[in-house]
């Protein structure tokens, strides 16, 4: 007899509960003008550092013995084999343009010999009340299991930084759309919102790791783009940190990720 798609797991039900806390934190702030420019030129809001807080309460207080690598605050030590990464804001510019796509993500990773995994991670969207789950190869949206990818479920769209326009040129028959966070666009993807989505360089484990699990949950998988002469490789999001990349369903991201499909724009065709 089939069992039907299993429940969101324990730990699920909690890490929800710390995310939303995280989100109620920065909702208070939403709508105020206070973002000012980091030494690396991305935004930090007093919603950052309220969310942050009781995001590293809350972890010390259930997980104390752990490690936890948080955006702003950086490193706080713990036990080697399992850390944290923490975003308290994914998507700080879409919450300053007062946009929804945006809110806290955190991933537990738990290192086994040499490799570094996922042990479970989530998302919270504050204003679209969304939650999104990753545990033991099984992803959840709002406590409901996440089926496998069906490319003929998913809307021909593909999710892209705000900025791709002006460095980067896309062979891409369907709709191009940036709704907010990097942690945002995959989790859709997860959900089949999107066929895949393109992260630009630079980004951080904190951005990536929860999304990309509940991509690889689903079926999809993620390649860096072709680069300086390289073509497209299977992405190592602990190795790999930073490269660009695109992923989703797994024949769209092969289709897209193959030379020419996504190509730079060379320096004397920028005008303006």
């Amino acid at each position: 007899m089939d069992a039907g798609p299993p429940p969101l797991p324990p730990r699920g039900h909690t890490l929800r509960a710390l995310l939303e806390a995280a989100g109620n934190a920065a909702m208070h702030h939403f709508g105020r003008g206070d973002p000012r420019r980091k030494p690396d030129g991305s935004w930090l809001t007093d919603a950052d550092l309220a969310a942050e807080a009781v995001l590293l309460d809350a972890i010390r207080h259930h997980w104390p013995e752990d490690t936890i690598l948080s955006e702003e605050r950086g490193l706080i030590p713990g036990r080697p084999d399992a850390r944290w990464v923490v975003d308290p804001l994914d998507g700080t510019s879409a919450f300053t343009e007062g946009l929804a796509h945006w809110g806290p993500t955190v991933a537990r990773l738990v290192t086994e010999g040499v490799n570094e995994r996922v042990d479970f991670g989530g998302l919270w969207l504050p204003r679209l009340q969304e939650h999104y789950h990753v545990e033991g190869g099984q992803g959840w949206f709002n406590g409901r299991a996440l089926a496998p990818m069906d490319r003929n479920d998913i809307p021909r769209v593909l999710y892209l930084p705000s900025a791709f326009h002006r460095h980067f040129n896309v062979d891409f028959v369907g709709k191009a759309r940036c709704l907010g966070g990097t942690a945002a666009h995959l989790a859709l993807v997860a959900r089949g919102s999107a066929l895949a989505a393109i992260v630009a360089p630079g980004w951080s484990i904190w951005d990536t790791a929860a999304g990309l699990a509940l991509i690889e949950a689903v079926g999809g998988r993620a390649l860096r783009l072709p680069q300086q002469g390289l073509g497209p490789a299977p992405l190592d999001p602990f190795r790999d940190t930073g490269a660009a990349f695109i992923a989703g369903e797994a024949r769209a991201v092969a289709e897209l990720a193959s030379e020419g499909r996504v190509a730079p724009i060379s320096t004397g065709a920028v005008h303006g």
